[in-house]
Parts: structure tokens; sequence; C-alpha cells
């Protein structure tokens, strides 16, 4: 029989806070008298004094919510009356029920992670500790303390530890944790503390130690192979190798006689093992060797989001004795082949930024990450998965974790396995305000080490992971850190390339030389440019796409456009009372976000005309919509000496009512979500301008660029168009393409100002043989401004629901819908999550078109200047 593991995790737990060396008192205190079931042992627990409800995994501020100790922390203000928590210690606690079987063999304690560490006891002795939230513990369990029964488990979770804001000096800090709890510009100061990972009690004969998988291809043998098809079908080449390591087993048989054990190593399909599988390649060595290889013929190649298929496989490790299997674990790896190489035309001294995979140069187009709440334990695996959903479907193919946040979850890697998301992974580290180059204390350094000698490992079996990075923007003096300008980099850059040599590794982001996307910096030196950061600011209807054009980067890695979070979004953080004016007059709102509330250019890049929170919130979310994909299709048109292209931010860790999120908080895309998807694409045609907004120009004009990741063969056509609301054609040209593959201009139109409306849109239209590729549309403005979209009629437009859930939306007026979108009608905290598509251009009259959503939930469909239609499911 195979080891037994006893889950700890649930609502059985109790919490109480502990100031100084109270704790004392209570990790000996007897446990009240409870039954079997959860509503006695709550029962219980509320007749204990003191004694709070709580979860594992879970945080200690959700919990204090929960029991109405604390106001909502993501409501208003709230949360800086929460903020006392993290200076108190927290005991847990729970009653253990054991059967005699558990007193068999050999028995564990695991704890896969307490935030920021605790001692733990039980039945009163200390058993151990827990340091650090990224550490796991297995602590053993004498017979005795196995015996039948019921036994108490206690842990002291420490108060958090002291750390820098994000104004500060990163000097200071002398811990491995993330800084956004400590006060972000996305997220107040909202210290996290408790059991944020799982808690178990595993048993049996011998049971394994850490285990760590590694999957490898011979480079040789994929370098010329390309996915086979359009389905994505990955192409197979070369043999996969499959290394397994291991701890010696514990306890049992093990220590009497360790010649008796073995492991047997299995490869098998993924979701296949079990009773009916059969395995592709197994070996089997005695457990003393600490390691074996299994050798698979030709594995399918794992490939990234929109490049290929993502099959996985599963490895099994098993550990026997003579009597039979008595412990196992599961790696789900991939194979395929990753390096950076240099890019084309790349400045001499430059980092290499551009990603082969299986021998094929893919773009590395995604999105900056942030931990989807500021309370790790209270992250809900659903919402991980609808947010990395959300990244796949946008068209990314990495995934940038940005370094002041966490070393994120095996959860979150799993998922980035199965999406095709590849990671860059950075510790968590960060820039500060004042000064932002790490420690050079060697306790430091010898802390940051050993953090990475215990994480590393924990990551290596993901196809998924690509790079890892030493931190978020550390610099010294304003020029971007090396590994030979900072002792900790200098580690944990040995460190990986040690315990994970074929992975890639940035020290920091940007890389520099030049740390700003700015004018006067581009201007100053424009091969300076390689890996850059910013701006996370509308730049105006012209600054935005000058900058935009004078891009002349390897890789931008942060970039961003500010905008109002959406309307539901908006009614659950704000009090109705509080939500007028929405700009930085209003202390609510400057609590939630005040760095990125641009609610006075707003209203002046609208004429004034935003006047009420609905009309501030529509113009907001155009504005950053519109600016956020041009700059992600400025950055494209230059592939592929600019082959790494990564917009801050995809989702947020606090509910703000301004941010550069494209996905709120709760998980609901705003515009810019969609407009970035469109620039994602793999065939586009986009328009390049000097402007939107054309007052003062005696002609307006604008360049249309194609290109295609799945080439598209010579003779192809371009319509280049300036199109009136109501789709008459005032202007046109159109143009033969070459034979497209990577970004070229294709031609330009040119119009008199003066014969253009307020309003007008630029269009590109691109056929081949077989019908359309694409088509892009662009708002414009003749004006200085865009008052006049307030002016415009209300768009008449015939909706309907599909049995698939889907919307069709069809415009039957004799005017253009400037923005159609799809919403939530409900409000926050209604089960399920509804999944929308988008689209950000206008709809001219007598157009349709279908946006998919969840079905079975109402949806409701909103257009700029229309009144919203509410579909139910």
């Amino acid at each position: 029989m195979s080891a037994t593991t006893i889950s700890l995790d649930g609502e059985d737990w109790a919490i109480r806070e502990a100031l100084g060396d109270t704790a004392e008192w209570y990790l000996g205190a007897p446990l009240p008298e409870a039954g079997n079931n959860v509503a006695e042992a709550s029962a219980a627990i509320a007749a204990a004094p003191g004694w709070i409800p709580a979860r594992v995994p879970g945080a200690v501020i959700d919990d204090l919510h929960r029991a109405g100790e604390v106001p909502d922390p993501r409501v208003g203000r709230n949360s800086r009356a929460c903020e006392w928590v993290a200076e108190r210690s927290w005991v847990y606690r729970r009653a253990v029920e054991l059967g005699a079987a558990a007193a068999d063999g050999h028995g564990v304690l695991e704890l896969d992670g307490v935030d920021p560490g605790a001692d733990v006891y039980w039945d009163g002795e200390l058993l151990g500790s827990v340091d650090g939230l990224y550490r796991h513990a297995r602590l053993t369990l004498s017979p005795a303390q196995r015996a039948a029964g019921r036994h108490k488990l206690a842990l002291r979770v420490h108060p958090a530890p002291d750390s820098e804001p994000q104004v500060g000096r990163t000097e200071r800090v002398r811990v491995h944790t993330p800084r956004l709890g400590y006060g972000w510009d996305f997220s107040p100061r909202l210290r996290h503390q408790g059991v944020w990972k799982s808690v178990r009690i595993r048993h049996g004969r011998a049971l394994l130690g850490d285990v760590v998988v590694r999957s490898r291809l011979d480079p040789a043998a994929v370098a010329s192979v390309a996915p086979v098809a359009s389905d994505g079908r990955p192409a197979q080449s070369g043999d996969g190798m499959v290394e397994v390591t291991w701890e010696a087993p514990w306890g049992g048989r093990a220590a009497a006689n360790p010649g008796a054990l073995s492991v047997t190593v299995a490869v098998w399909r993924h979701g296949r093992h079990g009773r009916h599988g059969r395995a592709l390649a197994e070996v089997t060595v005695a457990a003393a060797d600490g390691a074996a290889e299994v050798r698979i013929p030709h594995p399918e190649l794992w490939w990234p989001n929109t490049v290929g298929g993502q099959p996985l496989y599963d490895v099994t490790v098993v550990l026997a004795d003579d009597a039979g299997e008595t412990d196992r674990t599961t790696r789900t790896v991939g194979f395929r082949t990753a390096q950076l190489i240099p890019n084309a035309d790349a400045p001499g001294g430059a980092l290499a930024y551009t990603a082969v995979v299986n021998g094929v140069m893919v773009p590395l187009l995604g999105w900056n990450w942030t931990p989807a709440d500021s309370q790790f334990g209270s992250i809900d695996e659903e919402r991980v998965e609808h947010l990395l959903g959300l990244a796949a479907g946008s068209g990314a193919r990495l995934i940038r974790v940005w370094g002041g946040g966490l070393i994120e979850t095996e959860h979150f890697y799993a998922t980035c396995d199965r999406l095709g998301l590849l990671v860059w992974q950075e510790f968590s580290q960060s820039s500060s305000g004042m000064q932002s180059a790490p420690s050079t204390d060697p306790e430091f350094v010898a802390l940051m080490r050993a953090e990475a000698e215990a994480l590393v490992p924990t990551r290596v079996h993901h196809p998924s992971l690509l790079i890892w990075g030493g931190g978020n923007e550390l610099d010294e003096g304003g020029v971007p850190l090396s590994d030979d300008r900072s002792p900790v980099l200098a580690a944990l850059s040995s460190t990986v390339a040690r315990l994970d040599p074929d992975r890639a590794w940035l020290p920091t982001s940007p890389t520099g030389p030049e740390f700003h996307n700015r004018l006067d910096r581009i201007h100053a030196d424009p091969d300076g440019q390689h890996d850059v950061h910013g701006p996370w600011e509308h730049q105006g209807l012209v600054g935005q796409y000058t900058l935009a054009n004078a891009g002349t980067s390897l890789a931008h890695t942060e970039f961003g456009v500010e905008g109002m979070t959406n309307l539901r979004s908006l009614a659950a953080v704000v009090p109705e009372d509080d939500r007028w004016p929405a700009d930085r007059t209003n202390p609510v709102y400057r609590h939630l976000g005040e760095w990125w509330n641009n609610a006075d250019q707003v209203v002046e890049l609208f004429g004034g005309r935003p006047d009420t929170v609905e009309t501030l919130n529509r113009a907001s979310q155009l504005l950053q919509a519109a600016g956020l994909q041009y700059a992600v299709e400025a950055d494209r048109r230059r592939f592929p000496r600019c082959s790494m292209v990564l917009p801050w931010q995809l989702n947020e860790s606090f509910p703000n009512a301004w941010c550069t999120a494209a996905v709120d908080f709760r998980g609901d895309p705003k515009p810019a979500f969609f407009g970035v998807a469109r620039a994602f694409e793999r065939r586009r045609a986009t328009l390049r301008v000097d402007r939107a907004a054309w007052a003062g120009e005696p002609v307006a004009s604008a360049e249309v660029w194609l290109w295609a990741e799945d080439p598209v063969a010579e003779g192809s056509s371009v319509a280049l168009r300036a199109l009136a609301l109501d789709g008459v054609v005032l202007a046109e040209r159109e143009f033969l393409a070459p034979a497209m593959g990577h970004p070229q201009a294709v031609g330009t139109i040119s119009v008199p100002t003066a014969e253009l409306p307020d309003v007008f849109v630029w269009e590109a239209e691109w056929r081949d043989a077989l019908g359309l590729v694409d088509r892009e549309r662009a708002l414009a403005t003749s004006g200085a401004d865009f008052a006049a979209l307030f002016d415009l009629p209300t768009p008449t437009l015939e909706v309907s629901r599909l049995p698939d859930g889907s919307v069709r939306v069809r415009n039957i007026g004799d005017r253009a819908a400037v923005t159609v979108r799809l919403v939530d009608p409900r409000p926050v905290g209604e089960p399920g999550i509804l999944s929308v598509g988008g689209d950000p251009r206008p709809l001219l009259p007598s157009e349709e078109r279908t946006l998919s959503a969840t079905p079975g939930l109402p949806v409701r469909v909103e257009v700029w200047n229309g009144t919203a239609v509410n579909l139910t499911s």
C-alpha cells in the first residue's frame, strides 16, 4: 500500500492575535470539544473566547474580515483600518484526528508555504519552523506523536518583516518577499500574512523526499523543425530525455535496510497513467542511486501559444520496498528547445532578446503579470486560470512575472504549461523611488543565494519557464544593474546557471543601458535603447504617436497607458457617495490609484465634455485602448529588431479606481485588453499616423504597414481609406503588396484636413486571393480634441443572443457605433465568470459582428452614446 495523505486544508482552523510573547499562552491552550463536522467545529470555535474561524490556504486579513473584525479592505479607504494586522503574531490551531494506522512506518507534517514564516507546535511541543514564504517544511512526526486519537496542531505565524514601500531605498531590504504589499502605485499598504499554501500529514513505510525532474531535447535534432500544419499539431523529432534526482527516502525500512528500496521512473502521455495506461518508457534503479534517466523516442514538441500545440507528459516517480509501492509523486513536463539569440541589427554589446523555440524565431509578445491578489493566500485558482486564459486568448506568448510580486506558484506554472505561455520569472526584488540597488551585505547575498537554491529546482520541469530574472528595475545612478555590478545579482545568476543551465538569464528589467523610453533619451542615444521601460501615461493626442513612432528599442518590456476601471468594479470598490468627483481632489480616488488618475487630462482631450462618472469612464477607457494598442503596434512594426513587447499590465493585485491594468481586479477586461489583442494578431494591417488630432495641420495622412507571421504570397492588395462615420469614402488609395512576412510599409494616403469631418475613420483593408486578411480602423479628428464624439447621434443596433451564448450585433442605422462592448451586468460577487469577446473597431452602418460570451450567464451590450441592452442567458 502506498503512503497515506491526510489533507489539513479547509475551514477547521481558528486564529487568534498575539502581541509580543502572548502567543505562548495560546500555543498550549486546550482545544474546545468539537464534533466531526464543520458546523459543530465552527460552533465550538466560536465558544472559545478570542478565537476566530480561519481558512487554510488563506490570509489573516480576509479571515478577520469574514469574522467582522475589520471592514472589507477592498472597499474605499478601508485598507487603512487593516494596517495594524501585520504588526501582530497570529496563532493558527486546529484539531487533527488520527487513526491507529497513522502510527505505522514514517510520518511527516508538510507545510507548503507560510508567510512570512512560523513556529510549528504539535500537542504543545515545538516541532520545527518555516522560514520565509517561499520555503516548504517537512517535519518528522514520531510514532508516539501519531498515536490514535485527537491531536492539536498550532502555528505561531510571525509578524510581517520590515521592508520598503515603493518610494524608499532598495539597499535597506533584507528579506526576499513581494514588496507590493508595503505600498505601491497600484496597491495600498496591506501586508500579507497567513498559511497561504496547503498543509498535510503523510505516513507510510517509507517516503520520498524532494524530487527534481528535468526534461530536455537534443537541440540539433530540432534545428529545422516547425509546426507542420495550421491547426498547431506539433512535429516530432529526435529523442527526449527525462532526468530525475531525489533525496534519500525517509524512514520505515529505509533506515534499517536502504538497499531494499527501489525507485521506478516512468513517462506517460499526460493524463494517461494509471490502471489502464501504458508507460512510454520506464526504468527501475536502487533508491540509493539518487538519480535515473529515461529516454523517450520522438516525443511531440511543446510550442508557445499561437505557434503550435502543447503536448505534455507525466513523469511518475514510485518508491517501493520488498512489500510493494510505498510512495509516489508526479511531475508534468514538455519537450522543447528554447534560447535567446542576439537581435537583428543590434548594437554591439547588447544582450540577446530574440527567442528561438524548436528552431523557430518567435516574437515575444505578452504581458506583465502581478499577483492576482495582494493577499496571496486568498488567490482563487479559478481566477488565475481565467486571467491566464485571457492572456492566451489575446495571442500572448510570454508572461513577465514582475519582481515586486511573487515567485509564482506551481498552479500558475502548470496553467502556463497547458496554455503555451512562456514565463519570465523575476526574483522578488524591485526598485525604489530613492535608491534601487540591492544591498551588498554578505548576509543578504547569502540569503538570496539560499533562496535561489531552494526555489529553482522546484520550477525546472516546466516547459513554460523561459527566463530567470534578478528583479524589477534594479539600477544604480540611473543605469540598470548587471551581474558584475551587484553581488546579489551575481549570486543569483551563478546559482541559476548551476541548477538550471538551459534557461536564459536577464539581470533585471530593463537591462538598459538606457532605462527610459523617452524622446530626449532616444534622440540622445538611439543605440542605447536595448531593453527599456515606459512611459506608463498617455502622452496626448499628438505625443502618444510621436513617441511610439520614434522608438528604437530591441525590447520594450514595460510600458502602459492609464485608465479608469470598469463601472462594475467601480461600484464595488467606491461607495456611491464618494464616486464624484473622480479626480485626485477626492481622497477615496487618491487612495485607489492616485498615480494613474489622469481625469484632468481625459476631460481636456475630450473638450471638457466628460462631466459624469459614466462619460469620464467611457472617454478614459477609449484613450487607454487606442493609446496602448498603438504603442504595441509601433513596437511590432520594428520586428525583428524589436523582438519583445510586453505592455504593463495585464491584471491588478488590488481593486483600483484608476490603473494601467488592461483587466480589472475582478477579471473583467477593459477595452484596452481587446486593443492589445488586435495588436498581437499574427497577420495585421496597421496604421502608422503622426497624431490622432489634426487641427492646425494642412494635410492628414496615414501609412499602412503589413506583417504576416504566417506568410502571405506576393499579389495581395491593400485599400487605404478615410471614411466618414456614415461609411462614405472620403478618400481612397489601393496598393499591391509584395510577399509578406516581416513588417513592411506598403503605402500612404493624404487628405486635406479642411475636407475632413470633425470625426472620421482611417481604414486599411487587406485582401489576398482567399479573401479578407485583415481590416483595421482607427478614429481620428480634424479638430484639436475628441469633444465631437459626445455629439454623435445614438447608433441604432439590433442585438440578439445566439444558442452558444455569443451575441450578434448589427448596425441598422446610418451612423457608426464608435464602440460596442459586452460587460457583465451583475453586481460583483455573483457566481460564475462571464468571459466575453471584444473588438475595438467602430462598427459601420449595415455591418454586423458576433462577440463570444459565456453561455448561461446574462450579458450587457454597451455602445458609445447609446443605451445599454441587457440580454438574458
